[in-house]
């Protein structure tokens, strides 16, 4: 897992991904570099944009406090990345890619098959929130995961109770990084506007991996209600528990 982690983080100079922002290509890119931003450029196709790892210039403009400028929009669009001959590039100058979408669910799949490598068949592998089962618990009952109450994360409320049998669940909020107090801007905005979307509190969501986890509930964040839930119906093996920011709950079919 911590190779992985090297070889995501943006914020590690030596990482590979530091090394493609800084000079706009890698002519040898790690394998596992290469699958995550071939699958993070499919969940762009996927969502028209909703869900777009070019991110980068938009996210750090909001920590800095600059207004998310024409110039600076037109330098994310997840369709300039190529992928080719066991390299990447960036095709608009001054494009960065953040995978913090998506990257975490990788690393934890990671650690769960290094360990399904070792032989355990019951295990859980959680990292900031989000995780993935395999098996059962050592009684042979489900996992039982709980889904934070957006507005008490801090006292530790939980809002529901899953039961897991090799499973993924990933939870995006507004609460995880707020930049005001009423929540209405956090650390997650839509790409195709550089502004915090405002209709949900977080978007939790089940998946057979916690890549496809941690990238549907960023999407999610980013589509809304009706959209996300229509996203999660879509797909299989996929459900999705998202609330408003009027607290109210909704599931998808496979969960309510």
């Amino acid at each position: 897992m911590a190779r992985l982690v090297d070889v995501f983080d943006h914020r590690q100079p030596a990482s590979a991904l530091a090394r493609l922002n800084r000079d706009g290509q890698l002519a040898t890119a790690p394998a596992e570099l290469l699958d995550v931003l071939q699958r993070a450029l499919d969940y762009g196709a996927l969502t028209n944009g909703a869900f777009d790892v070019t991110v980068k210039p938009l996210l750090d403009a909001r920590r800095d406090g600059i207004p998310a400028t024409p110039s600076l929009r037109a330098r994310v669009d997840y369709r300039q990345i190529r992928i080719g001959g066991g390299g990447v590039w960036m095709g608009i100058p001054g494009a960065e890619v953040t995978l913090d979408g998506i990257a975490k669910g990788r690393v934890i799949d990671g650690g769960l098959e290094a360990l399904r490598q070792l032989g355990y068949v019951n295990a859980l592998v959680e990292a900031g929130g989000d995780l993935r089962t395999a098996g059962a618990r050592a009684d042979g009952a489900p996992w039982q995961v709980g889904i934070t109450h957006p507005r008490h994360a801090d006292q530790g409320d939980i809002l529901s109770v899953l039961s897991l049998l090799t499973r993924a669940v990933a939870t995006s909020g507004d609460y995880m990084n707020a930049f005001t107090a009423d929540f209405s801007e956090h650390h997650i905005i839509d790409p195709r506007t550089g502004s915090s979307p405002l209709e949900l509190a977080s978007a939790t969501v089940l998946a057979a991996t916690a890549l496809d986890a941690d990238a549907l509930s960023t999407t999610m964040m980013v589509l809304g209600a009706e959209a996300g839930l229509a996203l999660a119906e879509r797909l299989d093996g996929v459900e999705a528990v998202l609330v408003t920011k009027d607290l109210r709950v909704l599931k998808t079919r496979g969960l309510a």
